[in-house]
């Protein structure tokens, strides 16, 4: 048995893993996100200037004001226009794919390419002891097409209890998600459709087509613990598959540094396509008796999705060219 923990929501929001096989914590119930820890000594952004201003892409971040500008930018799409049910039903989607480049680049145009293309996902849900609508952040995910299709782990959106998606991007843009796109609840991948206007056209990343062999450089652009758009740098480090009686799950683990608020994030290559989706982490205990303790912590393992899984799920427009 795994003991495989899923990175969704930060500060002890967890959901219920895709696969029955799968040892991990009960959810925890659902609490509104907070100042991150590193921070929470100083006074909120609502005792500082009142009201919270927009992000800015290249300028610095203030973890704080980003989850009170998406809560409030996502309480007046939550007010202005109804939230329908998302369905998982769908497995494929048709969505028209950029190509990676051919050239290298340097670390800082791969960061500011994933860093415009990545998005944070906040959640509204009703909290069950007030039944007042609550929010949190819902971890990150990525663009693939002009239009808003992005790509996220299953876990992030998946929640019963969800009552709104919204998404946000580096410069402050937040809409709402309009609906699935197609899922794979083996491999933990949902792609959506953000409700974006006609005119908009948004920064996108590729999908690598291929695996990633072993000691490629590679770098994440995630969102751990509410510390938004962080970048770290490693190599893959292997492929696996799990093999189980609902399908082959498949990884690639790295030695890039991310944690829980990262999943659905992307692992880019020194192209800066994707080659991979932030998932799970795998702790490796000296003395593995159930009981764990931090004293006993030898290892993280970090696995991520591999983007020629996710590939399988998108066709190209040309494919149905002429079908009805």
């Amino acid at each position: 048995m795994s003991n495989r923990r899923f990175l969704p929501l930060a500060y002890g929001i967890f959901f219920a893993t895709i696969a029955s096989s799968f040892a991990v914590p009960p959810s925890k119930p659902r609490v509104r996100a907070s100042v991150p820890s590193a921070v929470s000594a100083k006074p909120r952004l609502d005792e500082l200037s009142g009201t919270p201003r927009a992000p800015r892409l290249g300028l610095a971040i203030d973890d704080r004001e980003i989850v009170q500008y998406l809560e409030q930018e996502g309480r007046k799409l939550l007010l202005g226009a109804r939230f329908a049910s998302l369905s998982f039903d769908r497995r494929l989607c048709v969505v028209p794919l950029a190509e990676p480049v051919s050239e290298k680049l340097s670390v800082a145009q791969i960061a500011a390419r994933a860093e415009a293309a990545t998005v944070v996902f906040g959640e509204f849900y009703v909290n069950p002891k007030t039944g007042k609508m609550e929010f949190s952040t819902a971890a990150g995910g990525f663009l693939v097409s002009g239009s808003g299709a992005c790509v996220t782990c299953l876990h992030v959106v998946n929640e019963k209890a969800s009552r709104g998606l919204v998404a946000m991007t580096r410069d402050g843009q937040v809409f709402r998600v309009r609906e699935v796109l197609a899922t794979d609840p083996v491999d933990d991948i949902a792609i959506l459709q953000l409700d974006t206007p006609g005119n908009i056209v948004l920064p996108i990343l590729p999908l690598a087509p291929e695996p990633t062999p072993p000691g490629s450089s590679i770098a994440v652009m995630s969102h751990p613990d509410e510390r938004f758009y962080m970048l770290t740098t490693g190599v893959v480090a292997r492929n696996t598959v799990w093999r189980e009686a609902i399908g082959e799950e498949h990884f690639m683990t790295i030695t890039a540094d991310f944690a829980k608020g990262s999943s659905g994030c992307p692992v880019l290559d020194d192209r800066g396509a994707v080659v991979g989706m932030v998932n799970n982490t795998e702790s490796i205990y000296y003395n593995d008796d159930g009981k764990k303790k931090q004293m006993d912590l030898q290892m993280v393992v970090k696995n991520t999705t591999p983007s020629w899984v996710v590939r399988r799920l998108i066709q190209q427009p040309e494919i149905h060219a002429g079908v009805k």
